[in-house]
This record gives C-alpha cells, structure tokens and sequence, in this order.
C-alpha cells in the first residue's frame, strides 16, 4: 500500500512538511496577538466592572436607574469577555496545531473584545438616566 503513488500515507508521514518561514511567522503573530488579546481582556473585564460606578449616582434627585439590567451587564460582562478570549484562544491553537493561518482569528477575537465592551458600555448607559 505504500508502494502506490495514489494512496495517502498515515502517522508522522502525512503531515505537511514547513514550507518556508510562513508557519514561524504566524505563530509569532499569533502569541503576540493573544498576549494583546490577554491584556485587552484583564482590561475590559476590570473596565466593565468599573461601569458599576455609574450607580452611584441614582441617589440623586431627578435620575432614574434600572438596577436590575445595570446589574446583569455589570456581572455577566467579564464572564463573556472570559468566554471570548477563551474561545478564540482555543481556536487559534486548533488552527496552528492544523498548520493553518491563526493570526485572523487572534485579530478577530481583539474586535469581539472592542465590541463586548462597547455593548456594556451602551446598556450600562441606557440602564442610569440623569435628570434635569
């Protein structure tokens, strides 16, 4: 069966030999970009967490607060920054492990960071609402 020009191999034979530098140097972009991707995520996390200060100013008179959604977002915030940046980790160490470009994916996940953190933002802003 070996013998047979047509017929795929099995084991350590199959895999694609390094062509190039191209797998070093998606790897390397790939580290740095889930470093940064790390570090974005301790911040956003921390910086949602940071957004409860904006209750505090529901004691005022005149401004109207919606607890319960301010609460949710405050909470459930980091636990989907986490679930982001755990996913697109896994994700890319599947694509190295495949010999497949991962730096996209990091990239990606650093834009799904952005956006979770601007969708809390947004709803921690609509949940305080400042009187006249």
């Amino acid at each position: 069966m070996r013998d047979d020009p047509g017929s795929p191999t099995v084991g350590r034979e199959a895999r694609h030999t390094l062509q190039g530098r191209r797998h070093v140097v998606d790897v390397v972009t790939t580290v740095v970009l889930l470093v940064l991707s790390a570090v974005e995520s301790v911040a956003a996390a921390g910086g949602i967490v940071f957004l409860s200060m904006a209750f505090h100013s529901c004691s005022a008179p005149g401004n109207a607060c919606d607890v319960g959604l301010g609460g949710a977002v405050v909470y459930a915030g980091p636990v989907v920054v986490a679930l982001v940046f755990v996913t697109v980790t896994v994700a890319c160490v599947l694509r190295l492990v495949r010999r497949r470009w991962a730096w996209p994916v990091a990239l990606v996940g650093i834009a799904a960071q952005v956006v979770v953190f601007s969708g809390a933002l947004l709803l921690v802003d609509s949940a305080v609402q400042h009187g006249v």
